[in-house]
């Protein structure tokens, strides 16, 4: 028997308002011999902002099964603070390009990941900073995947969750993107990504 890995979209990359709570995709993972989640996040707008619960629940009810038996698997809070919103200069900042041009980098450091925000919001990608030039520019360790013109915006406060282990007994997994946490907060970000390893 030949295992095969994949990769699949859990929940594309969408804005979640302020007081409101989703419940993402439900993924059918009966037929993994294992499985891991993949969860990024960023805040959207800079108001101050004391977290947003991300909680991954899993099901012990088979595919199809009631929705009686899901339990919190994990439950992370990511990314405190206000984001500092900064409009990127590059025009247009090409596919795999690396140096993203700005004219403030307060906010900003090497060694952390940015959102970088399109104005199409689905081609929008979180980037990690290895060099910052006071303000200047930043460089990024891989190039982005897709143009952005000079209307898209960097948010200085986002993560990419360590990947999530789902256990081998479950039947189905979600995400429930809870953000009520902070009744005043910040609009966020959020994406979610499954690897499997199967048969098939």
């Amino acid at each position: 028997m030949a295992l095969t890995k994949s990769v699949a979209s859990v929940d594309a990359c969408q804005e979640i308002a302020q007081n409101t709570v989703v419940e993402g995709t439900t993924v059918d993972v009966s037929g993994c011999y294992a499985a891991a989640l993949h969860i990024d996040f960023a805040q959207t707008n800079a108001t101050a902002h004391t977290g947003t619960k991300i909680r991954v629940q899993v099901s012990s009810n088979t595919p199809g099964g009631g929705d009686e038996d899901w339990h919190d698997l994990a439950e992370i809070i990511p990314a405190y603070g206000t984001t500092n919103l900064e409009a990127i200069t590059n025009n247009p900042l090409s596919a795999g390009g690396t140096s993203i041009t700005v004219a403030s980098t307060t906010g900003y450091t090497r060694g952390i990941w940015v959102f970088l925000e399109d104005a199409t919001f689905g081609n929008s990608e979180w980037v990690f900073v290895t060099a910052v030039v006071t303000n200047t520019s930043l460089t990024i360790v891989d190039g982005v995947t897709r143009e952005h013109a000079n209307t898209a915006v960097l948010n200085s406060i986002a993560s990419r969750l360590p990947p999530i282990d789902i256990p081998d007994w479950a039947q189905r997994v979600r995400v429930i993107y809870d953000n009520t946490y902070d009744s005043d907060g910040a609009t966020v970000a959020v994406r979610c990504r499954i690897s499997k390893l199967t048969d098939v």
